[in-house]
């Protein structure tokens, strides 16, 4: 058999000759070549390189060009599973599954570009590499002939980030079941215990701020369909001081809490607008010293409850402008960043409210979300 799934035949020598001079002198192919930022080669219909970039030369480890004219691409990356079969990349079992060769496929035999994620396994000279490619394969016609456009992109470092993430939500969720059924038996033999309850609540948060955060994560788009409900402010309380009570920041600090009735009832979601609430008490706490109060203060109007957060301490003008960017942080560390990020995200985009703070050297800094009811 010679092939198990793209044509095996290479191009004769003398018309592939023919082939890399026309290419290498197409000006638009030469513009291409030059401005592409990554990984760029160009195929004939037989899969075989007739055009690289310098990218692609430095990716593999070769200076001389020549070198390579006329492999597929598979052979050039080293991939085991190229050099199986007598007929290379693409004729092997292995390569039914494989996205370049998919991708190449699609682009040659239906004319349409398409997007395939590449596990590659490369050996060479004995160093065995795990590498994720995504690759690109775009048909194009110069001079009454095609070619294929192959764009290569490593995403390894995402691809192995987002797995892990899916494992972490598939044992943590493990976890989580294992211990709110531990819970649950020991509320059965101790029904009237306050701490057993305050644990089993606190379990029940837990198991939410991950159902939703797995959410967020599998979706990674715009436009998510938040779940509302109709709560009162006493929830939202509740919610609340599950985040902050205990947690290191308060200690040697004190909260004044300004709550109006708490049977005051709004539709929305109860874990987001806690978690921002949160977001900004431990934020107010974080930034106090030890024996200052922070005020958390909420009020009511017809339409909108208004939620306030104070501390004393002063944000200097030249970083209040940057106080709800991505990423930035006054304090050290990796990872920082993200809680005033999650704040305008989760008030403005999901619950269609409205986040901001104001800051001064006599009043100290207010953040404020104002939530439609």
């Amino acid at each position: 058999m010679d092939t198990y799934f793209a044509p095996a035949q290479r191009t004769e020598r003398r018309k592939f000759t023919n082939q890399v001079e026309t290419i290498s002198r197409n000006p638009i192919m030469d513009a291409l070549l030059k401005a592409a930022a990554g990984i760029l080669v160009v195929v004939n219909e037989d899969r075989q390189i007739v055009a690289l970039n310098h990218a692609f030369l430095k990716g593999i480890g070769v200076q001389d060009a020549e070198k390579v004219l006329g492999m597929r691409l598979g052979e050039t990356l080293h991939c085991v599973h190229a050099f199986e079969k007598p007929n290379g990349c693409g004729t092997t079992e292995s390569c039914l599954s494989c996205g370049a060769a998919v991708a190449m496929m699609a682009a040659i035999s239906d004319n349409k570009t398409r997007e395939q994620i590449c596990a590659l396994v490369s050996d060479k000279n004995g160093d065995v590499t795990n590498t994720c490619l995504l690759i690109k394969a775009q048909p194009i016609r110069l001079e009454d002939t095609r070619w294929i456009l192959i764009y290569a992109q490593d995403v390894t470092r995402q691809q192995f980030w987002i797995n892990l993430e899916r494992i972490f939500f598939h044992d943590i969720n493990n976890v989580l079941t294992s211990l709110y059924g531990n819970i649950q038996l020991l509320e059965m033999n101790l029904p009237e215990n306050d701490e057993v309850g305050s644990l089993k609540t606190g379990i029940e948060r837990i198991i939410r701020e991950v159902e939703m955060q797995k959410t967020f994560s599998l979706h990674k788009q715009e436009g998510i369909n938040i779940v509302c409900k109709t709560v009162n402010l006493g929830e939202i309380l509740q919610e609340v001081r599950l985040i902050f009570t205990g947690h290191q920041s308060s200690f040697g600090k004190h909260i004044k809490e300004d709550w109006p009735e708490q049977e005051i009832v709004l539709h929305t979601d109860p874990i987001l607008v806690s978690r921002i609430l949160g977001n900004m008490v431990i934020n107010a706490f974080e930034s106090s010293d030890r024996n200052e109060t922070i005020h958390l203060k909420a009020s009511v109007t017809t339409h909108h409850i208004c939620f306030e957060v104070h501390n004393a301490c002063y944000i200097p003008s030249k970083i209040q402008k940057r106080i709800f960017q991505r990423h930035f942080s006054t304090k050290p560390g990796e990872g920082r960043g993200m809680g005033t990020y999650s704040m305008k995200l989760f008030g403005e985009k999901y619950l269609h409210g409205k986040v901001s703070f104001i800051s001064s050297k006599e009043g100290g800094t207010v953040f404020t979300f104002n939530l439609p009811r």
